[in-house]
C-alpha cells in the first residue's frame, strides 16, 4: 500500500449485519509455546499453561456471532492441529499473519480455520498489522528490520495502527540486546512510550489472555497499556 493512496475499509456485509455482534481483537496467542524456560515464560512472564487459559477465555467471553480479529502469531511449532483448535473457538475469525504465521499462505489459513486471512487490512479507519506499521521484516521473522515503510504517518484515511509483536514491552520482553537489533522500529524512548502517537499495542499479556472488545480497547489505553506503561504509584 502506497503512503499517498487513500486507505479504504475492508468491508463485507456480514461484518456489520449481525445485531448482537461484538468486534473483538487478540494477538500473539503463541499456542503451544508453554515450555518451561522458553521466552514466553522467561521474557513475556506468561503463566504456566497459558495456552489453555487463553483458549478458555476465548470460549467463555466470545459468542458465535462475534467477529474476532487475530493480529498474528497464532501457534508455535507444528500447525497440524490448528484447524481443530480454531473450530472449537466461537466467532467469525480474521487473521492478520504474523512473523510465525508466514510459513503458511493466507489461503492455507483460510482452509484451516479462519474465515479470512491477510497481511494487513483497514477496518473502521484502523490499520491492523502484526508488526508496527513503520516496519517490515523478512518472512521468517528472525532477521533485523530492514526498512521503514511508513516513516512518520499512516496511509491516508487511517487514524491509528493496532499491532502486536512487542508483547509485554514495558515489563521484560524488550531488553538492550533486542533494542540494538530493532532500533529503527522502537525509537529512542522505548521504555516509556511507543515511537509514534498513532500506534496502539495489543499485547495478550495486558488483556488477561483474552480477546478484548475493540471499543473497550480503544477507550482505555492506560488499562491495556497500549500506548505506554502503567503509571506506578
Amino acid at each position: 500500500m502506497d503512503v499517498g493512496q487513500e486507505a479504504h475499509d475492508w468491508y463485507d456485509g456480514w461484518i456489520e449485519d449481525a445485531e448482537d455482534m461484538k468486534v473483538r481483537i487478540i494477538a500473539d496467542t503463541h499456542f503451544n509455546h508453554d515450555e518451561k524456560g522458553g521466552v514466553m515464560r522467561t521474557k513475556c512472564l506468561r503463566p504456566e499453561d497459558f495456552t489453555n487459559h487463553t483458549l478458555h477465555n476465548w470460549r467463555t467471553r466470545c459468542s458465535p456471532q462475534d467477529l474476532v480479529i487475530h493480529i498474528g502469531d497464532v501457534i508455535i511449532g507444528p500447525k497440524r492441529n490448528i484447524k481443530a483448535i480454531l473450530s472449537d473457538l466461537p466467532g467469525r475469525k480474521i487473521l492478520v499473519r504474523g512473523n510465525h504465521d508466514r510459513d503458511k499462505s493466507c489461503l492455507w489459513w483460510m482452509e484451516n480455520g479462519f474465515d479470512f486471512a491477510c497481511d494487513h487490512f483497514v477496518f473502521r479507519n484502523i490499520l491492523f498489522t502484526h508488526e508496527p506499521a513503520n516496519a517490515i521484516i523478512r518472512a521468517n521473522g528472525y532477521k533485523p528490520y530492514e526498512e521503514i515503510v511508513y516513516p512518520s504517518d499512516l496511509p491516508y484515511g487511517c487514524e491509528i495502527n493496532i499491532h502486536g509483536h512487542l508483547h509485554n514491552i514495558w515489563d521484560g520482553f524488550m531488553d538492550e540486546a533486542r533494542f540494538a537489533r530493532d532500533e529503527k522500529l522502537m525509537g529512542f524512548d522505548w521504555k516509556t512510550k511507543l515511537k509514534y502517537p498513532w500506534q496502539r499495542l495489543l499485547a495478550l499479556e495486558y488483556t488477561d489472555y483474552s480477546p478484548v472488545e475493540l471499543s473497550e480497547f480503544l477507550d482505555h489505553p492506560a488499562k491495556y497499556q497500549s500506548t505506554g506503561p502503567r503509571i506506578k504509584v
